[in-house]
């Protein structure tokens, strides 16, 4: 009935005896309503033994309890020990929200498949490590980010770079480190003084007057990098006008602000370059 996470007897026994207690019962009274010897329901209350499954549904019909909860306590409980247990502590403690949103895609998400809910009614052990998996990596790409900004910000070789240019560098390295890990497995969450290292490793090896351009595999980059020059951005748009108006652009007597508005843009594609793995964009662009 149970998979990886197992039902604690001691707990289970508390939540039973909160149950007794908050119906004013007698471990007799509670017996008779069960159908139970007053003996059998004490060793269950004391933790001596797991109350078998028809017992914990009676309990929970006389109660209104979840069958989950007597197993297990509320469903973030549940989703957080299950976590536990399989080794995520340090990311679950600094991320609690990480429980919220797998218990939200729970109970709103469109999915079909019954099979992510267990016997119990929570979520099944393969829906939350899906979901875990979804949101730690989305989680992962943010610590890398944090640590290779901070590790290039103290380093002097970006002392001479201008403000937009040191973002680059760090959006582009940040990057590469991500897609790194996601493709070798060599960093876990927690390892920053692995991050610290690819980190430096990277920018001793960056060449900062030719390398200082976004891949442009995928139109992201390439529009990452035309959107860094006045120029480029004047070509890019005069070619959209053209395209749909038959018409050039230029700047030569005006039309300055069409050509910050569009380079406003740039830093949400930045954001998203740094945060999408080549997978996804992969499943993006090509067919």
């Amino acid at each position: 009935m149970f998979g990886l996470l197992q039902p604690d007897k001691m707990k289970v026994g508390q939540r039973i005896k909160e149950i007794k207690e908050s119906m004013n019962l007698s471990f007799t009274e509670l017996g008779n309503r069960l159908g139970i010897k007053k003996p059998t329901i004490s060793s269950y209350v004391q933790g001596y033994a797991l109350a078998p499954e028809s017992v914990i549904n009676q309990l929970s019909s006389i109660s209104g309890k979840p069958v989950g909860w007597f197993y297990f306590g509320s469903i973030e409980d549940y989703i957080y020990d299950y976590l536990i247990l399989t080794g995520y502590e340090q990311m679950v403690t600094e991320h609690p929200e990480i429980i919220d949103r797998i218990k939200y895609k729970f109970y709103n998400g469109d999915f079909k498949n019954h099979d992510w809910e267990n016997e119990v009614g929570y979520p099944g052990e393969d829906f939350i490590q899906n979901y875990f998996a979804k949101y730690s990596a989305e989680i992962m790409r943010d610590y890398v980010e944090e640590i290779t900004r901070e590790t290039l910000l103290n380093d002097n070789a970006l002392n001479e770079l201008s403000k937009k240019d040191k973002e680059d560098v760090i959006a582009i390295i940040s990057s590469d480190i991500n897609n790194y890990i996601d493709m070798s497995g060599e960093v876990d969450y927690g390892e920053k003084e692995k991050v610290i290292h690819l980190a430096k490793d990277a920018i001793k090896s960056f060449d900062l007057s030719h390398n200082l351009r976004f891949h442009d595999e995928y139109l992201i980059g390439k529009l990452i990098n035309i959107l860094g020059t006045d120029g480029d951005t004047e070509m890019f748009i005069s070619s959209l006008s053209l395209l749909f108006t038959d018409k050039p652009f230029s700047t030569q007597w005006g039309g300055d602000e069409l050509l910050e508005i569009v380079q406003s843009i740039r830093p949400a594609l930045i954001k998203l370059y740094r945060d999408k793995t080549p997978d996804e964009l992969n499943s993006w662009f090509e067919k």
